[in-house]
């Protein structure tokens, strides 16, 4: 389903704000809700020097996803979050689309991401855009905070 009005566009420097609210909200249907997510300070970077792509409706932020750079030349896809009453509805997979079409016509790069093993519906729409290579890491942030780490390939759009 694709939302009628629904526009996907680069953020700008003047969303940091709204991104770092929707990131604060989302969390919060995390399995640890009770750990810090990032902030207004690292958002205001990340909007200025990483890959972030935002979902509006109307003007409001329902959705964003980021992926910054590495020191290797890959792409960490860190967040990609959709406002709870918005989600199932196709946005997060047209965000995820927006942003790899962006990497693969600059040239590719190799994306990784983590995801919560439990999270089904995450690993469902990660491996339909191309994050087949998958490792288990026991304990990846916290003894008790297993993920898995997905690698999509560096493709090129010609």
């Amino acid at each position: 389903m694709k939302p009628e009005g629904l526009e996907i566009d680069v953020a700008q420097g003047r969303d940091f704000l709204a991104i770092a609210g929707l990131d604060r909200r989302a969390w919060l249907d995390n399995r640890q809700p009770e750990f810090i997510p990032d902030g207004e300070h690292a958002w205001r970077l990340w909007v200025d020097g990483a890959h972030v792509f935002v979902a509006r409706e109307g003007g409001a932020i329902v959705g964003a996803i980021l992926a910054f750079p590495t020191l290797d030349g890959a792409l960490c896809v860190h967040k990609v979050m959709i406002e709870k009453s918005r989600r199932g509805q196709g946005i997060g997979t047209r965000l995820f689309d927006a942003l790899l079409a962006e990497v693969d016509r600059r040239g590719g790069a190799n994306c990784f991401l983590t995801v919560d093993p439990g999270n089904q519906a995450a690993l469902r729409l990660y491996e339909n855009r191309g994050f087949t290579e998958r490792r288990f890491v026991a304990g990846y942030y916290r003894e008790h905070e297993d993920r898995y780490v997905l690698t999509r390939p560096a493709r090129r759009s010609e």
